[in-house]
């Protein structure tokens, strides 16, 4: 959505507003650009059932929790939206953010939501492994299948700067330990057929070309054309979504998270380990120094 667009929807919101009662006071959130473009018509489908105008403030994860977390950033957030697991998991670790207190949370499974009701999953994706059309062998059933030597210079994978993949490898290190998950680390390392690529975009091009047979990416890209496997545990990553501690307008913010999880509906994870997703938030420290020993960029 161009700058243009998003200003006549802003106007547009607050018209209908005037038409139907008092203007109120725009609830404030920090999102990614991708988050904002998703989460478009459901924001404008709340301001129109409500008249509480949703102002989106557009930056990096890490830096928008970062300012949630320090209590800075003008205007102040009242909502954060997080592009991973570990940014959300570690604004309620340093006690930025305040329980929820809407009924929609109750509903959020378990495994995607923090037990004290500080966040919850608002999208989820899960880690697939994909096969290239020209993919000659038996597949491997599992992520630790890849670190077998018959894979040799047949694996693809992104860069472990991208949520999934650390969410991912932080799960490896809580279900199996550091030693054995930096073991399967390595291993991959040693398979791979090219190096990790910056994007998915670019991993599933390598895919499909047969550069490699097999390769690790979100179940939310698109990967027509290409078999996927899912693994058992299969891991994941999510969105998250919480309520700023020092909020201005928390009302407003509460209600529209409720409204937002109402909409969402998310199930619960498909062949989950049975473990809180928030673990591998806790473990993200684990994660990149798992990475960087293995070699893993």
């Amino acid at each position: 959505m161009t700058r243009v667009a998003r200003f006549a929807l802003i106007v547009g919101l607050w018209m209908t507003a005037c038409d139907s009662g008092p203007i109120l006071e725009p609830v404030v959130v920090y999102a990614s650009a991708e988050q904002e473009i998703r989460l478009a018509a459901e924001f404008s489908r709340f301001t129109h059932e409500t008249r509480v105008p949703v102002k989106v403030i557009v930056g990096d994860s890490n830096v928008l929790t970062d300012n949630v977390i320090d209590n800075r950033g003008t205007p102040a957030a009242d909502v954060l939206l997080t592009s991973n697991v570990a940014d959300i998991w570690r604004a309620a670790d340093r006690g930025a953010l305040r329980p929820l207190t809407g009924t929609a949370v109750v509903d959020v499974p378990p495994l995607i939501r923090d037990p004290d009701r500080l966040w919850a999953a608002i999208q989820v994706r899960y880690a697939i492994i994909g096969v290239s059309p020209d993919a000659g062998h038996t597949g491997p059933g599992s992520y630790a299948d890849l670190a077998k030597s018959d894979f040799r210079g047949s694996v693809c994978l992104s860069s472990v700067v991208l949520p999934l993949n650390r969410s991912l490898v932080a799960m490896l290190a809580e279900d199996l330990g550091v030693k054995p998950a930096e073991r399967i680390v390595r291993a991959w390392v040693r398979n791979l057929g090219a190096e990790p690529f910056a994007t998915e975009g670019e991993l599933l091009d390598a895919l499909r070309s047969g550069t490699c047979a097999y390769a690790i990416f979100s179940s939310s890209i698109d990967s027509e054309g290409l078999s996927t496997i899912r693994p058992n545990p299969l891991y994941l990553d999510i969105d998250g979504i919480g309520v700023a501690r020092h909020a201005h307008n928390p009302a407003s913010a509460q209600a529209l998270v409720d409204w937002l999880l109402r909409e969402t509906r998310l199930r619960g994870p498909e062949l989950s380990n049975g473990k809180n997703i928030g673990v591998a938030g806790w473990r993200d420290e684990d994660a990149r120094l798992l990475a960087e020993r293995a070699g893993y960029r």
